[in-house]
């Protein structure tokens, strides 16, 4: 399937399929990537959705007592599905689905089916997260939208954080990271935020193929 250089509407005016659809062919070889997606504006018309929603405390603790993960920030896990945001959701959805189809990799995931939503915030001097892998539910592609903030947002090869490298993340960007069958035997990237001095907001999606509408 040919892709055009066409710049997606509203609420992703900088996103470009042909450079998400490279990135995307790049994720067997370096875990994740950034793209940019959202204008200043954008960015800010979601802040204010964002802000509304009511948020927890993420579980300092997670994972099993052998690979235990520690987590700093606060999170929204129940947007409604009638929310305004999960337009949004599906705007990046049929993106990703179209940008997949071009992509030089052998994935049989057409069409992408974005059915996971969390939204994050990571207040200044927190510690973030620690090295970890997304849970092998999580299928194909996973995808995280900064919209403010600072931090390091790094992939590596173990939770001990060894060879780690910095992802270009900026707010604005759209990341993209690997999933379970986005190519034969894929190895998910462990990755971690810290060093947040800023306000950072992120929305993440995911494709869980345990939930009974994926």
């Amino acid at each position: 399937m040919s892709i055009n250089s066409t710049k997606i509407p509203v609420l992703a005016s900088r996103l470009d399929l042909l450079q998400v659809s490279s990135s995307i062919s790049t994720l067997p070889r370096v875990g994740a990537v950034a793209c940019p997606c959202l204008d200043v504006s954008e960015a800010n018309a979601l802040v204010s959705v964002v802000d509304q929603l009511e948020y927890r405390p993420a579980k300092a603790k997670t994972g099993s007592d052998n690979a235990p993960v520690y987590q700093d920030f606060d999170l929204c896990y129940d947007v409604p599905s009638g929310h305004s945001l999960w337009e949004f959701v599906r705007l990046i959805e049929q993106a990703l689905t179209s940008a997949l189809a071009g992509a030089e990799v052998d994935s049989e995931c057409y069409p992408l089916r974005l059915n996971d939503l969390i939204v994050q915030r990571y207040p200044p001097g927190c510690a973030g997260i620690t090295p970890h892998r997304d849970h092998v539910r999580y299928g194909f592609l996973i995808a995280i939208i900064l919209l403010t903030g600072d931090g390091y947002f790094g992939v590596c090869d173990d939770r001990q954080g060894n060879e780690s490298r910095e992802i270009d993340f900026k707010p604005g960007d759209l990341l993209l990271m690997g999933g379970p069958g986005l190519i034969p035997n894929f190895k998910r990237p462990f990755h971690f935020v810290n060093g947040v001095t800023d306000w950072r907001r992120t929305i993440g999606l995911r494709y869980d193929t345990h939930k009974s509408d994926a």
